[in-house]
Parts: C-alpha cells; structure tokens; sequence
C-alpha cells in the first residue's frame, strides 16, 4: 500500500491594509450634534421605567414536562428578580411532572422569600392533584395571612 506524501502549505497572503480615510475635528463634532436615530429613539421610548412598574403575568403551555423545564425556567428566570407582582396562569396546563413543579415550587419560593409577591391563577384540576400528591397544594394555594386565621396561643 502506497501512502501520498502530505502537499506542503504554502503560507497565505495578507490582504494589504487600506488606507483609513483622516479625520477633522469638524467632522466629527457635526456627528455629535446631530439627533439620535429615529430607531434608537424608539428603543428608549420603549424601555419600562420604575414608576411605571406594572404586574407581570407569565402563562404556562399545556405540557410542563422535563422536557420544557429548561423553557420554563428560562421564562421565570426574568421574572424572578422583579419588583413588580408576578402571576403565574396556570389554566392551560394539563400535564405537568416533577420535574415542572420544582421549577415552579422553586420560582415561587424563591420570590416569596425575597418579600416580592406572586400568585397562581387558572390551575386545572389535573395540575392541583399532581400538586397535592407531592405535597405541594398548599405552595399554589392564595397566600393567607396566618395571624389572622389562626387564634392567640395563650388564649385557648
């Protein structure tokens, strides 16, 4: 068996830089005078500001599988550091696993304990029974305030 020998690489050519054109000081002080671009002006007109913070609501698909918790986590991962509430619409879903809810229960409690609020709305009955079997109805539930719900300790 007879083997090629390997063809040597022949160095390649630099292209020759080009000349850059001068430039005047005039020159550049007219671009920095002249309006931002109608674009630009647009994205800042865009841009939310602090007052006019408004609730976030970010709905869940059907399907709440491992295979979406990457998408879901990355949807919530926007909303987590937010000031302004948060509602989670919950009606589309018809299946979610474990994995699903612990991107949820994490999302939730991760905002609650930063003192930001968020609610769930819409659970079907499928996703609140997934919920209870692991334990986790309660996390969904409306949050109640404790102290008035439950009686003094010393007043049995």
């Amino acid at each position: 068996m007879k083997t090629r020998p390997k063809a040597s690489k022949a160095p390649k050519k630099q292209a020759a830089a080009r000349p850059r054109p001068a430039r005047t000081r005039a020159g550049s002080a007219s671009k920095r005078s002249a309006a931002p671009a109608p674009r630009k002006a647009k994205a800042a007109a865009r841009k939310p500001t602090a007052i006019a913070a408004k609730a976030q609501s970010a709905a869940l698909a059907a399907d709440c599988t491992i295979a979406q918790a990457a998408a879901i986590k990355a949807k919530l991962a926007r909303a987590l550091a937010s000031a302004s509430p948060v509602t989670l619409d919950l009606s589309e879903v018809r299946r979610i696993d474990t994995a699903g809810l612990q991107v949820l229960a994490t999302f939730i409690r991760e905002r609650r304990s930063a003192g930001r609020e968020v609610q769930c709305e819409g659970a079907t009955e499928s996703f609140l029974l997934t919920a209870q079997l692991l334990g986790l109805g309660a996390l969904f539930a409306p949050v109640i305030d404790d102290r008035l719900a439950a009686p003094a300790a010393g007043n049995a």
